[in-house]
C-alpha cells in the first residue's frame, strides 16, 4: 500500500496507543497529554513545509506519517523513567522503532517507504545527519527535523512566558536554575555550530541551544516560521537581560536567520 492509504489507520492506532499510558497521576498526565498534543502539530507543521515544496500526495502522507510516529517512544520513556531526558533513560528514538517494529504499525506499507519512516523516526534526534545516508532519505529527515524544532520552540516559548511558579522539570530536563551560561555553550553558538547536550550545566544552557537549533533549519518556510512566531526574541527575553553573552549569541543567530529570508 501506498502511504496515503495507510495513512488514516495509522493515525486510529496512534490514539489507541496513547490512549493505554493514561493516569490519574496529574503529572504523568500532564506529560503524555504534553507529548500528543506536540506530535499533532508537528504533523500539521511537516505539512504545511511540505505543501511550501510542492511535494506529492504520497511524499506528504510518508512525511505525516514519520511526524505521527516521530515521538512514539516517549510515552513508554517517561512510563518506565519519568524524564524525557534521553541521557538519563534511554535513546527515546531507538525506543519508538521498537515500538513501531513490535506493534507492526507499517504492515502492508510498500517496503521502501516504510524503511524511510523507520529511518526518519530513528534519526530525527541525532545531533547531525547521518553519513552515508541516500538523498531521499535526508530530505524526509530534514523536513522531520525542521517541523519538530518549530513545534518545541512553540511549546518551550510559551512555556517560558507563562509557567510562572508551575514548573515542569520534564520540559526543563531537570536543569538546575541558576544565571550561569557555559562558557562552552557560548563559544559554540558564536561560531554558527550547534550545542551538544552532553555540554549543559544549566537551564539557561538549555535556553541557549535551543536559539541555536535555527543553524539547523533547512527549508524556507521554516525560517518564515520562526521570525513570524518570533520564538528567537522569545528565547532571548527568557535569559538574563543583563548577559552580554546573550546579547552576542542573539545578534548572531539574528544575522544567521535574516540571511536566510533575504
Amino acid at each position: 500500500m501506498n502511504p496515503h492509504v495507510i495513512l488514516p489507520g495509522l493515525k486510529t492506532w496512534f490514539e489507541e496507543y496513547v490512549l493505554q499510558f493514561s493516569s490519574d497521576d496529574p503529572i504523568v498526565q500532564e506529560n503524555m497529554d504534553l507529548k500528543r498534543e506536540h506530535t499533532l502539530r508537528v504533523c500539521e507543521v511537516i505539512v504545511d513545509i511540505g505543501r511550501s515544496l510542492d511535494l506529492s500526495r504520497d511524499d506528504l502522507c510518508a512525511a505525516e506519517s514519520a511526524a505521527l510516529l516521530h515521538d512514539i517512544g516517549r510515552f513508554e520513556q517517561f512510563k518506565r523513567y519519568r524524564t524525557f531526558a534521553d541521557y538519563k533513560s534511554e535513546d527515546h528514538a531507538a525506543l519508538g522503532v521498537k515500538v513501531i517494529q513490535t506493534n507492526h504499525v507499517l504492515r502492508g506499507l510498500d517496503p521502501d517507504a516504510a524503511s524511510l519512516i523507520i529511518r526518519a523516526v530513528r534519526y530525527h534526534n541525532r545531533a547531525d545527519l547521518p553519513a552515508g545516508e541516500e538523498e531521499r532519505c535526508l530530505f524526509f529527515l530534514k523536513l522531520l527535523r525542521d517541523a519538530d524544532k518549530v513545534d518545541i520552540w512553540r511549546v518551550v516559548t510559551d512555556y517560558y512566558q507563562n509557567a510562572g511558579h508551575k514548573r515542569n522539570k520534564a520540559i526543563e530536563l531537570d536543569l538546575p536554575d541558576s544565571p550561569q551560561i557555559s562558557d562552552s555553550v557560548y563559544k559554540t553558538l558564536m561560531n554558527g555550530k550547534l550545542v551538544k547536550m552532553s555540554d549543559l550545566k544549566t537551564l539557561n544552557d538549555f535556553k541557549m541551544l535551543q536559539i541555536g537549533w535555527i543553524y539547523d533549519i533547512n527549508f524556507p518556510r521554516t525560517f518564515q516560521m520562526v521570525r513570524d512566531n518570533k520564538y528567537l526574541e522569545i528565547l532571548r527575553d527568557a535569559l538574563p537581560k543583563t548577559s552580554t553573552r546573550v546579547a552576542d549569541v542573539y545578534e548572531r543567530v539574528r544575522a544567521h536567520l535574516v540571511s536566510f529570508l533575504i
